[in-house]
């Protein structure tokens, strides 16, 4: 049976926990920037309480970057030392430049079975897509398989997004479309949502309770089937992802759905107190 490692970056949300019990997963950290001499590995360094304890005393926030050409290519030497292929789930390409350099570490290897695969998305989308090729790949599922079944799931996935404040968006550029960035002078709370890989604006509404009660009703006119999975992440906002995850109970009392939290880089885009909701049919 062909030996396969799963790589993923730190958005993925995988937990410590997970990762040290996973022998055959790898993950590549993002950067958080804090001027040019502070640098952060997301998730290692700084923890998503730290962070936003960081961030609530300052005047410049801070910016993220991708890993390094370098830092991807010196783990794909390591791993092709001991396995025969290596398949590499990263963030959205459309809002970080995480994919490309996993292509051109990739590149540097052509003799070697490394595929890297664009999630489209982020954070819980990305982690299941993870799960399901750890899955498969102990399975003893080749690569190119695992690939074609991850393409499905993407066409099933979804993940909405409600953000408290649009600043930290609009700052970073992230949000596809203008109107959103009008939106945070409004003071409405926008509901986003991830199509083609970019972040857009699904609509805006003038409470959190009432995005919150969108995204739900969303989720509610999806026909969902026995193995569909929901997931929720939130950045410093529990409270609120606990409230949405009693009502979608209601609707969907047979479900297990699990609650991460963002990870520290996600969070530079995103600001305090955003929940997201995922599903993949």
């Amino acid at each position: 049976m062909r030996k396969i490692a799963i790589v993923t970056d730190s958005t993925a949300v995988m937990g410590n926990k997970f990762i040290e019990n996973e022998k055959d997963l790898y993950t590549v950290p993002l950067q958080i920037l804090f001027g040019e001499e502070e640098v952060y590995r997301d998730g290692i360094d700084l923890t998503s309480e730290e962070f936003f304890t960081k961030i609530s005393n300052i005047r410049i926030l801070p910016t993220t970057s991708q890993p390094s050409v370098g830092a991807v290519l010196e783990l794909f030497n390591e791993l092709v030392k001991e396995y025969d292929e290596i398949l590499y789930i990263t963030i959205s390409s459309n809002i970080s430049g995480t994919y490309n350099t996993g292509l051109l570490a990739a590149n540097q290897l052509k003799d070697k079975k490394i595929e890297v695969f664009d999630s489209l998305h982020t954070a819980v989308i990305q982690k299941m897509y993870v799960e399901e090729a750890l899955k498969m790949a102990k399975e003893g599922t080749h690569v190119d398989s695992i690939i074609k079944k991850l393409k499905k799931m993407r066409k099933n996935s979804e993940i909405y997004l409600v953000v408290d404040n649009l600043r930290h968006l609009g700052r970073t550029g992230r949000v596809n479309n203008m109107g959103a960035i009008v939106g945070a002078l409004l003071k409405i709370k926008p509901i986003l949502t991830f199509e083609e890989g970019y972040i857009n604006l699904r609509k805006k509404v003038r409470t959190l309770n009432r995005a919150y009660l969108e995204v739900v009703s969303i989720l509610g006119d999806r026909e969902l089937n026995d193995s569909s999975r929901i997931m929720i992440a939130h950045a410093n906002g529990i409270e609120n992802a606990i409230r949405v995850k009693e009502a979608i109970e209601v609707i969907h009392p047979d479900k297990i759905i699990e609650i991460d939290e963002l990870s520290p880089v996600i969070g530079v885009h995103t600001g305090p107190n955003t929940v997201g909701v995922a599903w993949i049919k």
